[in-house]
């Protein structure tokens, strides 16, 4: 019996290291334009009394691998999922055979009319349903970090790792927010005119996009800020996972809004659940949180954009974070020569579990993003078991 404990643990607790995982890989594409789709969500959902839920999104270049235990081929599901596309869903045994290198169609799906709903009451419907939508209880991610860095239209640097983040909901009621641990990771640099780049970074991006609804709720959503910004609800309804979806415009209502961002929100009908948002910072609002618009304290790196985009879907009973953005771009001027530049935060969510286990420790709560040199290779098989963004052949030329 205790054997049996210890087996379901390890499985439960944290990714397997050993023989007893498998794997599918491939491309997902659009079956009209035969064009590759980015962001598309590739999971295993939670079945059963399993209190875990593993997925992975696709590149930049539709391709994707998602890894996962040989015991769920029997009797587990694949998910493929993104707004304003037909989902999918099939049993994992169909690809026992055939495994990597799939070609996966999805198929869009025409946007539907309806008599506009009341952009403002419908933010607050579901600002009101947070607690009900979002894990209340304490929780864990495993999830695929990357922070990418272009310099006059050059890759210069990658830090990519596997994290650990730890959910404590709702703050505002006394719990801790979240915290951090690095798995495994490495960087890559080019050296080449380093002094010049160098300070276009954050010291621990990855603080910014491991944050969720229920640990930090964006600020143009706080009560407090909700009068500053017009809401409306367009007149087409998009679709998700089979279900009809709220697609909301937000703006501020004048230019005086510190921080002022404009964007959408998209809200399930039925459950009033926030399965995502996009937005980029107005140039007042940029002025305000870039003290000016420099970067870095950089007085000749000018920032041009700042847009920061979540997504989430359905998985244990609740709604959960699987990909997180921050794209900077900005523009350096040296020796009067412009060049332009930028800084690409992002996060996926490549596994929920319900089941806390060993919590961090305060010594390994990650502080920055310094991750150790990845050497002259840019193998995938780094990653071991672990799940991670299937890296674009334009990325692996860093090495290069």
């Amino acid at each position: 019996m205790r054997k049996l404990f210890l087996f379901l643990f390890l499985l439960l607790g944290k990714p397997l290291f050993s023989q007893n995982f498998t794997f599918i890989s491939g491309k997902i594409i659009d079956n009209n334009t035969k064009e590759p789709i980015a962001g598309v969500y590739v999971g295993i959902p939670a079945k059963g009394a399993s209190t875990s839920s593993i997925g992975v999104v696709t590149n930049d270049a539709g391709e994707f691998i998602l890894k996962y235990p040989i015991l769920l081929q029997a009797t587990g599901s694949l998910m493929i999922t993104k707004i304003n596309f037909k989902d999918i869903r099939k049993n994992l045994a169909e690809y026992k055979d055939k495994k990597d290198s799939l070609i996966i169609e999805l198929q869009a799906v025409s946007k539907k009319s309806f008599e506009t709903a009341d952009g403002r009451k419908t933010i607050d419907y579901a600002i009101a349903r947070l607690e009900k939508n979002y894990n209340n209880n304490p929780y864990f991610m495993y999830g695929f970090y990357q922070e990418n860095l272009f310099w006059d239209s050059t890759h210069v640097k990658i830090a990519e790792g596997v994290l650990k983040t730890e959910k404590y909901p709702f703050p505002e009621k006394g719990n801790l927010g979240e915290v951090s641990k690095l798995l495994k990771g490495r960087s890559y640099e080019k050296n080449e005119r380093k002094d010049e780049w160098g300070n276009l970074e954050f010291s621990n991006g990855a603080d910014l996009v491991t944050r969720t609804i229920e640990t930090k709720i964006p600020d143009f959503l706080e009560k407090q800020n909700l009068k500053n910004y017009k809401f409306q609800v367009e007149s087409e309804l998009e679709e998700y996972d089979g279900m009809p979806v709220f697609n909301i415009a937000f703006s501020p209502i004048d230019k005086k809004v510190k921080g002022g961002k404009i964007g959408k929100i998209q809200i399930d009908t039925l459950t009033m659940g926030i399965l995502g948002y996009q937005y980029e910072f107005t140039a007042e609002g940029l002025k305000d949180i870039m003290g000016g618009s420099s970067f870095g304290g950089n007085r000749d790196a000018k920032v041009k954009s700042f847009k920061i985009a979540q997504s989430y879907h359905a998985a244990l009973n609740n709604y959960y974070l699987h990909h997180s953005t921050f794209k900077i771009e900005a523009e350096i001027t040296q020796n009067k020569v412009k060049f332009p530049a930028s800084l690409h935060l992002s996060f996926t969510a490549t596994e929920a579990n319900t089941r806390m286990g060993i919590t961090i420790k305060d010594t390994e709560i990650l502080e920055d993003t310094n991750f150790p040199s990845g050497g002259k290779k840019y193998e995938e098989s780094f990653w071991g078991n672990f799940n991670y963004v299937k890296p674009t052949e334009e990325f692996k030329k860093i090495i290069r």
